[in-house]
Protein backbone atom coordinates (compact mmCIF):
# COMPACT_ATOMS: atom_id res chain seq x y z
CA UNK A 1 0.00 0.00 0.00
CA UNK A 2 2.82 2.35 0.90
CA UNK A 3 4.49 1.71 -2.46
CA UNK A 4 1.29 2.63 -4.32
CA UNK A 5 1.03 5.88 -2.37
CA UNK A 6 4.66 6.77 -3.16
CA UNK A 7 4.14 6.10 -6.88
CA UNK A 8 0.94 8.16 -6.88
CA UNK A 9 2.70 10.99 -5.07
CA UNK A 10 5.50 10.85 -7.66
CA UNK A 11 2.98 11.25 -10.50
CA UNK A 12 1.31 14.16 -8.73
CA UNK A 13 4.66 15.89 -8.38
CA UNK A 14 5.54 15.31 -12.05
CA UNK A 15 2.24 16.49 -13.58
CA UNK A 16 2.83 20.24 -13.11
CA UNK A 17 6.19 19.89 -14.88
CA UNK A 18 4.54 18.20 -17.87
CA UNK A 19 2.04 21.01 -18.19
CA UNK A 20 4.82 23.59 -18.05
CA UNK A 21 6.75 21.73 -20.78
CA UNK A 22 3.70 21.66 -23.08
CA UNK A 23 3.11 25.38 -22.46
CA UNK A 24 6.73 26.05 -23.36
CA UNK A 25 6.31 24.01 -26.54
CA UNK A 26 3.15 25.91 -27.44
CA UNK A 27 5.07 29.20 -27.45
CA UNK A 28 7.86 27.73 -29.59
CA UNK A 29 5.33 26.15 -31.96
CA UNK A 30 3.60 29.51 -32.47
CA UNK A 31 6.96 31.17 -33.21
CA UNK A 32 7.90 28.40 -35.67
CA UNK A 33 4.53 28.73 -37.39
CA UNK A 34 5.27 32.44 -37.89
CA UNK A 35 8.69 31.55 -39.36
CA UNK A 36 7.03 29.11 -41.75
CA UNK A 37 4.56 31.82 -42.82
CA UNK A 38 7.51 34.16 -43.36
CA UNK A 39 9.17 31.59 -45.61
CA UNK A 40 6.11 31.35 -47.84
CA UNK A 41 5.70 35.13 -47.91
CA UNK A 42 9.37 35.47 -48.87
CA UNK A 43 8.78 33.05 -51.77
CA UNK A 44 5.73 35.06 -52.88
CA UNK A 45 7.71 38.32 -52.66
CA UNK A 46 10.87 36.90 -54.34
CA UNK A 47 12.87 38.07 -51.33
CA UNK A 48 15.06 35.52 -49.54
CA UNK A 49 16.58 38.07 -47.16
CA UNK A 50 14.02 37.49 -44.34
CA UNK A 51 14.79 33.75 -44.25
CA UNK A 52 18.57 33.78 -44.64
CA UNK A 53 19.22 33.46 -40.91
CA UNK A 54 16.90 30.46 -40.54
CA UNK A 55 18.33 28.54 -43.52
CA UNK A 56 21.43 26.52 -42.61
CA UNK A 57 24.24 25.77 -45.06
CA UNK A 58 23.15 22.12 -45.45
CA UNK A 59 19.45 22.90 -46.09
CA UNK A 60 17.38 20.73 -48.45
CA UNK A 61 14.09 21.78 -50.06
CA UNK A 62 11.97 19.30 -52.04
CA UNK A 63 8.96 20.71 -53.89
CA UNK A 64 7.24 20.11 -57.23
CA UNK A 65 9.70 17.39 -58.24
CA UNK A 66 12.73 19.59 -57.66
CA UNK A 67 15.44 19.32 -55.02
CA UNK A 68 17.40 22.35 -53.85
CA UNK A 69 20.53 21.35 -51.94
CA UNK A 70 22.42 23.81 -49.81
CA UNK A 71 21.59 27.26 -48.56
CA UNK A 72 22.39 29.07 -51.80
CA UNK A 73 20.14 26.86 -53.96
CA UNK A 74 17.29 27.11 -51.45
CA UNK A 75 17.57 30.92 -51.27
CA UNK A 76 17.81 31.18 -55.07
CA UNK A 77 14.60 29.18 -55.35
CA UNK A 78 12.87 31.61 -53.01
CA UNK A 79 14.14 34.79 -54.62
CA UNK A 80 14.26 33.65 -58.25
CA UNK A 81 11.84 35.02 -60.86
CA UNK A 82 10.57 31.57 -61.95
CA UNK A 83 7.50 31.54 -59.68
CA UNK A 84 4.48 33.80 -59.67
CA UNK A 85 2.62 33.28 -56.40
CA UNK A 86 -0.78 34.94 -56.33
CA UNK A 87 -1.82 33.61 -52.93
CA UNK A 88 -1.23 30.95 -50.28
CA UNK A 89 -2.85 29.82 -47.04
CA UNK A 90 -1.22 27.58 -44.43
CA UNK A 91 -3.44 25.57 -42.06
CA UNK A 92 -3.67 22.50 -39.87
CA UNK A 93 -0.28 22.76 -38.20
CA UNK A 94 0.86 19.77 -36.15
CA UNK A 95 4.12 19.12 -34.35
CA UNK A 96 6.11 16.02 -33.52
CA UNK A 97 8.83 16.79 -30.98
CA UNK A 98 11.83 14.52 -31.55
CA UNK A 99 13.74 16.06 -28.66
CA UNK A 100 13.80 19.42 -26.87
CA UNK A 101 15.66 21.06 -29.76
CA UNK A 102 14.12 19.30 -32.78
CA UNK A 103 10.55 19.36 -34.03
CA UNK A 104 8.91 18.01 -37.18
CA UNK A 105 6.14 20.34 -38.36
CA UNK A 106 3.40 19.31 -40.80
CA UNK A 107 0.58 21.37 -42.29
CA UNK A 108 -1.40 21.88 -45.47
CA UNK A 109 -0.83 24.73 -47.89
CA UNK A 110 -3.37 25.93 -50.40
CA UNK A 111 -1.67 27.92 -53.13
CA UNK A 112 -2.27 29.71 -56.40
CA UNK A 113 1.17 29.65 -58.01
CA UNK A 114 2.85 29.07 -61.36
CA UNK A 115 6.53 28.18 -61.65
CA UNK A 116 8.39 28.07 -64.97
CA UNK A 117 5.04 28.22 -66.74
CA UNK A 118 3.68 25.19 -64.84
CA UNK A 119 0.68 25.52 -62.54
CA UNK A 120 1.61 24.28 -59.06
CA UNK A 121 -0.54 21.86 -57.08
CA UNK A 122 -3.46 23.72 -55.55
CA UNK A 123 -2.96 21.97 -52.22
CA UNK A 124 0.12 20.37 -50.72
CA UNK A 125 1.00 18.65 -47.48
CA UNK A 126 4.19 20.24 -46.22
CA UNK A 127 6.77 18.99 -43.74
CA UNK A 128 9.51 21.11 -42.22
CA UNK A 129 12.18 20.04 -39.78
CA UNK A 130 13.15 22.71 -37.25
CA UNK A 131 16.23 22.54 -35.03
CA UNK A 132 17.49 24.87 -32.34
CA UNK A 133 21.20 25.47 -32.96
CA UNK A 134 23.29 27.95 -31.00
CA UNK A 135 20.07 29.32 -29.48
CA UNK A 136 18.20 30.01 -32.73
CA UNK A 137 15.71 27.97 -34.73
CA UNK A 138 16.72 26.91 -38.26
CA UNK A 139 15.02 24.70 -40.82
CA UNK A 140 17.42 22.28 -42.55
CA UNK A 141 14.66 20.37 -44.38
CA UNK A 142 11.38 21.19 -46.12
CA UNK A 143 9.31 18.90 -48.33
CA UNK A 144 5.94 19.20 -50.08
CA UNK A 145 3.65 16.47 -51.36
CA UNK A 146 0.78 17.10 -53.76
CA UNK A 147 -2.42 16.60 -51.77
CA UNK A 148 -4.51 15.51 -54.77
CA UNK A 149 -7.87 14.22 -53.68
CA UNK A 150 -7.41 15.19 -50.03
Amino acid sequence: MRRILLVALGFVLLLPGLKLYSQTNAGVEKALEAKEQLGWQSWKDHNAKPVENMTPEDAIDIADGNVARGKQQVLQGISGPDCNVKSFLLAGFSYLWLDKDTVLMTYTATQDATCSGKKQAGKVIATSLWQRKAGKWVSPFHQETDAWGM
